[in-house]
């Protein structure tokens, strides 16, 4: 026999293995008292080709609402952090990425002699070698071989993740729909995704994140039609989580979901998923916590739309470490310029061998 489970991990586990329950509410607010810190949006567009190929676009787009950071020889400020895109040509029936490119219209670090010249964008071709690669279970490796870690950008990677997963969501949804020749002009939108966090830090110090996420499945269009033809079914996602901090454990977790389709003549109820928001409640969202996170998704089940908005929350919290950073600097912590920024190997500019590492000191 094994060594005693903890309760807390008990507890886990049967909140992960039961069968998921769902209670229904007829509303769900996201109210949050607190502190603006910092927001992410992202966003995927699916829009029919003239070849019967899809252009599959993502962007994440991160707005720092206070602070600076001391980091790289310099100040960062607030305002926009990253602006970064994906573009990619994928066939709906093999599943098949024609080509695919990134841009980085905003990035950190532009070059600059406490960066040795180098740049954010410089690893950015690397994307363009994904180009034939199938979206399928593997996907997301292949994606992190190419760009994850010292070899490309955080950033570009989540994106990646997000892109695959919400465009194979896409896809089957879409024809579980309209069928599989569901005959929409070049240039017609099939599908779009919003996905936005806010996160505010509350009065005692914990940090509170709002997630809204909207999927907005377009029916083929007919000529003269009112717009609201056009609606196939509109899915919203809404979490609220709150986490301590500096532990970064998750305290308070709230999950809904609801679908209005075409034919919905009143407002749809939500649906909430307590056995899920259980499940992940003590979870760490530290350095190195997205394998257990993944664990206890995989093992309750999500749906993809849920699962996709849940795993934006360890992304968009280190985002609000950074908003903080100078309240280090106003306690007397760290103050050399170069003494905070990402984990080793992190990504292209945080790695071990380069000049923001060597600042700082390895």
């Amino acid at each position: 026999m094994g060594p005693p489970i903890a309760a807390p991990e008990r507890q886990c586990q049967r909140a992960c293995m039961v069968r998921p329950t769902r209670r229904e509410s007829s509303e769900v607010r996201l109210d949050v008292h607190g502190h603006p810190l910092h927001s992410r949006a992202l966003s995927v567009t699916l829009v029919q080709r003239g070849d019967g190929r899809l252009d599959v676009d993502g962007s994440v787009l991160d707005l720092r609402k206070r602070g600076f950071v001391p980091v790289g020889g310099d100040l960062q400020a607030s305002g926009v952090i990253h602006d970064m895109r994906l573009r990619a040509v994928v066939d709906p029936e093999t599943l098949r990425l024609e080509t695919v490119a990134a841009e980085q219209p905003t990035v950190a670090f532009e070059p600059s002699p406490a960066t040795g010249g180098e740049c954010c964008r410089d690893p950015i071709e690397r994307v363009e070698a994904l180009a034939g690669t199938i979206l399928d279970a593997g996907f997301n490796r292949r994606l992190t071989d190419a760009i994850g870690g010292p070899r490309g950008c955080s950033h570009i990677l989540t994106l990646g993740r997000l892109l695959g997963s919400t465009a194979l969501w896409a896809f089957a949804r879409d024809r579980e729909m309209h069928g599989a020749d569901p005959g929409r002009r070049p240039g017609e939108r099939m599908f779009r995704r919003d996905l936005v966090v806010d996160a505010y830090e509350k009065p005692d110090g914990t940090l509170a994140f709002a997630v809204q996420q909207g999927d907005l499945h377009l029916a083929p269009a007919s000529p003269l039609a009112p717009p609201l033809d056009r609606l196939a079914a509109y899915e919203e996602v809404c979490i609220l989580a709150e986490v301590d901090f500096p532990t970064r454990t998750v305290t308070r977790l709230r999950i809904a979901e609801r679908c209005r389709d075409a034919a919905a003549t009143a407002e749809p109820a939500w649906c909430e998923h307590p056995e899920l928001a259980a499940c992940l409640t003590g979870l760490s969202l530290g350095p190195g916590s997205s394998p257990e996170l993944l664990h206890r998704l995989d093992r309750s089940r999500p749906r993809t739309p849920v699962r996709d908005a849940l795993l934006m929350l360890a992304p968009t919290l280190v985002q609000c470490l950074a908003a903080l950073a100078d309240r280090l600097v106003a306690a007397g912590a760290n103050r050399s310029l170069a003494g905070l920024g990402g984990l080793p190997d992190s990504c292209y500019m945080w790695r071990r061998d380069g000049a923001l590492a060597r600042a700082r000191g390895g």
